[in-house]
């Protein structure tokens, strides 16, 4: 009588533990159901529209970059992560594409290109000239160093392209030459040559020297000047 009361006991605990334990199991799928939300078919929405609906699931909107997809307008959305009929807990991200409507337009290469012949080019493209950006002494004239789309790249029609450009000529540098002693149109000749700028020459009289020969130099022999430097020159008369 007593095992029997004792395999009674257990039995009665045994069941009474599946009980709960299956008990639970529910009450956690149940909740765990509750929280769960079918992902919705996106493409094709407004973006404001797609992210409306979102938020109305309990899911959060995360704008993505721009897609190309010629068969969804711009701006609308082009494709979704996950996909529609994923479960998602409340408060999972779903990211959204926008369309940026069917890549017509190739970048050219502008590098090289004065800034008033590359803007021409992109407007040529369907393109339009966007941040410009400006530095000095990189280049020996008003050029476009680089770009960004860069050449090759597919945009879309009317994309902005930002453009790097040197702004103030590069100067070239050099030695002072020696220019004393020697006659006023020769030392005219190689200051214009080397694209320097010529002050006005001052003459003065120097018993024994010839008229016409350089008498002083300023800067003197040797030091480094840049291009269009202004050289002044005396002269005998």
């Amino acid at each position: 009588m007593g095992a029997r009361r004792v395999l009674s006991v257990l039995s009665m605990g045994c069941g009474l533990l599946v009980g709960v334990a299956l008990a639970t199991w529910v009450v956690l799928w149940v909740s765990l159901r509750s929280s769960a939300v079918r992902v919705p078919e996106l493409a094709g929405m407004e973006i404001s529209k797609a992210s409306a609906t979102l938020q109305d699931m309990g899911l959060v909107a995360r704008i993505q970059e721009g897609v190309f997809n010629p068969k969804v307008g711009v701006g609308r959305i082009a494709t979704q992560r996950p996909g529609p009929g994923i479960e998602l807990k409340r408060g999972a991200a779903v990211l959204l594409y926008p369309s940026l409507g069917k890549a017509v337009q190739t970048v050219g290469d502008l590098v090289g290109m004065p800034l008033s012949l590359a803007s021409s080019e992109l407007e040529n493209e369907g393109l339009t000239a966007g941040t410009l950006c400006e530095v000095q002494g990189e280049a020996a004239g008003v050029v476009v160093l680089a770009h960004t789309p860069a050449a090759g790249a597919q945009v879309a029609p009317g994309s902005p392209v930002a453009l790097l450009v040197n702004r103030v000529p590069e100067l070239k540098h050099y030695v002072m030459p020696e220019f004393v002693g020697t006659a006023e149109s020769d030392a005219t000749r190689v200051l214009q040559a080397l694209g320097f700028q010529l002050a006005a020459v001052q003459r003065v009289p120097y018993p024994g020297a010839p008229s016409g020969v350089v008498l002083r130099q300023s800067p003197v022999a040797g030091h480094p000047v840049a291009q269009a430097a202004v050289i002044g020159l005396w002269v005998s008369r």
